[in-house]
């Protein structure tokens, strides 16, 4: 089993004012900037150990802390069509950071040129004259630069160079091995959702827009909003009927299917259809916020509609039992 502390909700973080998101070329004034470099996919809770300690430098010298990351995914560009999929997208990334306290996000377009800029180039560039660097936190693994040439010792001796100083944050350890995205995509590519979510922070974020269905949730008295995400960017969970909560005006809990619709659809497309507890409205066009915190089963084709419908009840009854205890850990 995996156990691992949760990341910090929203809640937690709403009497703290709001991140600012930067892009190269905005005129900024930093001061005192606590920096740390990385894609943070998923922001899962070795991220976050990075970030707590951007975020303790930065007070503990009344400065600004601050994230630099990349748009797209380095891999997503280098590897095109055949790149994994992103535990976050940029806009679920952005939403968890804030969550965290941070104080600016800065967003660097990944691109040929900087796939070729030296390591030198890169924190001169980013880190000093743009960001104004005072102190630098990376990751016990980090590399950037040109084939990510640069490391800690790199990093330490830049730092020497232009004036700021260098933190390397160790690996949080968790059942003996290090918090990775890699190992969370492959524990979700084993179907082993709750080490997974364990190692987010608490869930799994899926955020997408609402579009017009087929309308027979409403036929069977469990009115869905059909969620699009374009799977070729963001990973998808394994097929299955998931409990979560979203985000939409006020947090709502959720019953949602993520899979082909085997008792009434094609067998072909994916579909996500979230069905909102306790919720009345129209929610077409509308972005959700969607975070499944819980895997109840697989999907499953029943004969008749009026079985699919008793499934869905006993679904929506486990969920409530398991929501009403909080996140998985």
């Amino acid at each position: 089993m995996v156990s691992v502390r949760r990341a910090s909700s929203p809640r937690e973080k709403a009497e703290s004012s709001q991140m600012q998101i930067i892009t190269p070329g905005e005129a900024i004034s930093l001061k005192h900037s606590v920096v740390t470099v990385g894609t943070f996919d998923g922001v899962h809770t070795g991220h976050a150990d990075v970030i707590h300690s951007v975020l303790s430098r930065a007070k503990s010298i009344g400065g600004t802390s601050v994230v630099l990351t990349f748009d797209p995914h380095p891999r997503q560009f280098i590897d095109g069509a055949t790149a994994s999929g992103l535990l976050t997208t940029l806009d679920e990334k952005r939403a968890k950071l804030e969550a965290l306290g941070l104080d600016v996000l800065a967003v660097v377009p990944f691109n040929a040129s900087l796939r070729q800029m030296s390591p030198d180039a890169f924190v001169s560039h980013y880190l000093v004259d743009w960001l104004h660097a005072r102190h630098v936190v990376v990751g016990y693994d980090h590399g950037f630069g040109k084939d990510r040439q640069g490391g800690y010792e790199t990093m330490l001796a830049l730092g020497r160079h232009f004036g700021f100083e260098v933190t390397s944050v160790a690996p949080s350890i968790v059942n003996g091995d290090p918090i990775s995205s890699t190992r969370i995509r492959t524990a979700l590519a084993e179907n082993r959702f709750d080490e997974a979510v364990a190692l987010l922070g608490g869930c799994f974020p899926v955020w997408g827009r609402v579009e017009k269905g087929e309308g027979r949730g409403q036929k069977l008295g469990f009115p869905t909003a059909n969620v699009s995400i374009d799977v070729t960017v963001k990973l998808a969970p394994p097929p299955g009927v998931y409990a979560g909560r979203v985000q939409f005006e006020k947090p709502f809990s959720a019953v949602i299917n993520f899979g082909r619709r085997p008792t009434f659809g094609d067998g072909k497309a994916f579909a996500f259809e979230v069905h909102v507890l306790d919720f009345s409205g129209d929610l077409y066009g509308q972005t959700l916020k969607v975070e499944l915190t819980h895997r109840i089963r697989d999907e499953q084709k029943f004969e008749t509609a009026e079985a699919l419908a008793g499934q869905i009840q006993e679904d929506i009854n486990f969920a409530k039992r398991l929501l009403s205890h909080g996140c998985s850990q």
